[in-house]
């Protein structure tokens, strides 16, 4: 039998014990209320953001997903509209919170297919197409991959391969109507007129659908401009256009150029309709004058400025469109004038541009190159504002400073594969053949599956003898592979000529048509190899048709000597 001390002391204990289990369970409870309190208010701040996000409210779209992912930083829906609202500013903080959001769900393929969109829309193709390639077989079968790939076929400028993965989406979707429209605008840039008028039928039905009706009937528009369609029947469009609810001021100063191009008498008071809406509006300011700018029309542009209050004129952009006008106009004193001791603020480093431009002109080289270097500093070398610089001086005629530009661009990768085309595309057209072979040298490292970056390499090994036996070697793996593509194959039959088998060459060359083979960069290869084979009839009739094109120096000398051995 217990003694009543020692009852009292287990009775104790037991409410002891049980005042720390219920204080335990107390301290769960609150924290697991707390816990269940931040998921369901994240969630309803998500919600809450997305409804913004769909009504176009950026700002506040943002602020509900911050604050989401403050109460909840696991919150992947508000990670997702972050990075939806970065896209939709050209943002390149959309690729973090992309990669934040596979981090959250790493087996969610929506995001994965997400992010390797947002890599295509800032560049980075390379990264793109590494991530498409990890992407496993049953995926590859949905319309969202191939949606993917297309987009990424057309930052590659590949319109072949992306008009395929279009066209599987679609074939896999087809009542989207968005895939519906990117399959149109495909066919619409490949070089072959029975795609075309496919393209030209998918947009026309399109016109009918009310998402989609105002990018198709821009998309008609350009291409009627393009292959010189009645001018009214294209001012019809876009009057049409103009019209639609969700019309962009860009579409009004279409119409507007169409008036103007009629000579309508509508364009005067048009024009003075769009001078009053633009002048409240300092972006919808700058692309009026702007246009105004392209059409020739910068003294009159000059004089409506001089309209506006000193608030709305200063307002960026309007300042870079005013600048631009006076350069138009070449009055480098009063541009100069204008923009000494202004300050455009995290765009500064364009005024510095603009005033280099001027002193330049005005026969003041020092310090035009003190303020080139002042705009140059400027960017900081952030790629957005590198891209901004490029594009401000590419119609100056400043070569140099532009394939500077490019070669800074070229180091960051949301920018590199456009710049790298850019560049290839100005030295091709300059003939700058040690020029080219550096670009297709990167080129080559970002794309290194790409057949036709290789063959242009390997051939370019060839001409400025470096690397040869690489080039051979790469020249005969892509032959093989396609050995009815007359441009690997004049690259294979070349590297054999260089190594003494002209006959083999020849041979290789013999089985294209007449029709390919009057293709100029074919015909210098076609008319080198009949010489050196003693065919001097036939290789004089090639190398006439290889003198009619744009050679390369190095080409251009294999020919000439190719000619003399006719004589």
């Amino acid at each position: 039998m217990a003694r009543p001390g020692e009852r009292n002391q287990r009775t104790f204990i037991k409410l002891a014990l049980g005042g720390l289990i219920g204080f335990v369970l107390l301290i769960f409870l609150i924290w697991g209320g707390y816990h269940l309190y931040t998921v369901v208010e994240s969630r309803h701040l998500a919600r809450r953001a997305a409804a913004y996000l769909s009504g176009g409210d950026l700002k506040q779209s943002a602020l509900s997903a911050r604050r989401a992912l403050q109460m909840d930083p696991s919150c992947v829906a508000a990670v997702r509209i972050l990075a939806e609202v970065a896209e939709r500013a050209n943002d390149r903080s959309a690729m973090g919170w992309r990669s934040k959001a596979i981090e959250l769900e790493p087996r969610s393929i929506a995001d994965m297919l997400a992010f390797v969109n947002c890599l295509v829309q800032f560049n980075d193709v390379a990264t793109a197409e590494k991530m498409l390639r990890t992407l496993d077989e049953k995926t590859q079968q949905m319309a969202e991959f191939h949606a993917a790939a297309g987009r990424l076929a057309e930052a590659k400028k590949n319109m072949s391969e992306a008009e395929l993965h279009w066209a599987e989406a679609v074939k896999l979707e087809p009542e989207n109507k968005s895939y519906q429209l990117k399959l149109g605008l495909v066919l619409l840039r490949i070089d072959n007129g029975a795609k075309r008028e496919s393209g030209l039928v998918i947009l026309e039905k399109l016109r009918s659908d009310d998402k989609q009706r105002a990018e198709a009937t821009r998309a008609l528009i350009l291409d009627g401009v393009a292959h010189r369609m009645s001018g009214t029947k294209l001012a019809e469009m876009a009057r049409e256009l103009q019209g639609y609810p969700e019309a962009t001021f860009s579409d009004r100063l279409l119409y507007l150029d169409f008036l103007r191009q009629l000579r309508d008498p509508l364009f005067t008071a048009r024009l003075t309709e769009i001078e009053k809406e633009a002048a409240n509006h300092p972006a919808n300011l700058a692309a009026l004058i702007s246009w105004m700018n392209a059409n020739g029309m910068s003294l009159l542009a000059i004089d409506f400025t001089h309209t506006l209050s000193l608030d709305v004129a200063t307002k960026w952009p309007a300042p870079m469109a005013i600048a631009e006008a006076y350069g138009k106009l070449g009055d480098w004193q009063e541009l100069e004038r204008l923009l000494k001791s202004k300050d455009w603020g995290e765009f500064d480093f364009l005024r510095h541009a603009y005033l280099a431009r001027g002193l330049r002109e005005g026969g003041r080289p020092v310090l035009a190159e003190r303020e080139w270097a002042l705009a140059q500093k400027g960017t900081a070398d952030q790629a957005q504002l590198l891209s901004v610089l490029s594009r401000t001086i590419s119609g100056w005629g400043w070569e140099r400073e532009s394939a500077d530009l490019l070669w800074l661009l070229s180091k960051h990768p949301e920018t590199q594969w456009e710049a790298l085309q850019a560049l290839y595309q100005w030295y091709a057209s300059s003939g700058d053949t040690p020029g080219l072979y550096r670009v297709l040298t990167r080129l080559n490292e970002l794309a290194p599956a790409d057949r036709r970056l290789q063959n242009n390499l390997a051939q370019l090994r060839l001409l400025l003898n470096a690397d040869v036996d690489r080039a051979r070697k790469v020249a005969a793996e892509i032959y093989a592979k396609e050995p009815s593509n007359p441009s690997y194959a004049s690259t294979y039959a070349f590297a054999l000529y260089i190594k003494g088998d002209a006959d083999e060459g020849l041979r290789i060359m013999n089985g294209f048509t007449e029709s390919q083979l009057r293709d100029p960069s074919l015909a210098a290869y076609y008319g080198i190899l009949l010489a050196a084979a003693g065919e001097k009839e036939k290789a004089r009739k090639y190398l006439t048709v290889a003198a009619s094109g744009k050679l390369l120096p190095e080409e251009k000398a294999l020919v000439a000597k190719a000619e003399g051995s006719l004589k």
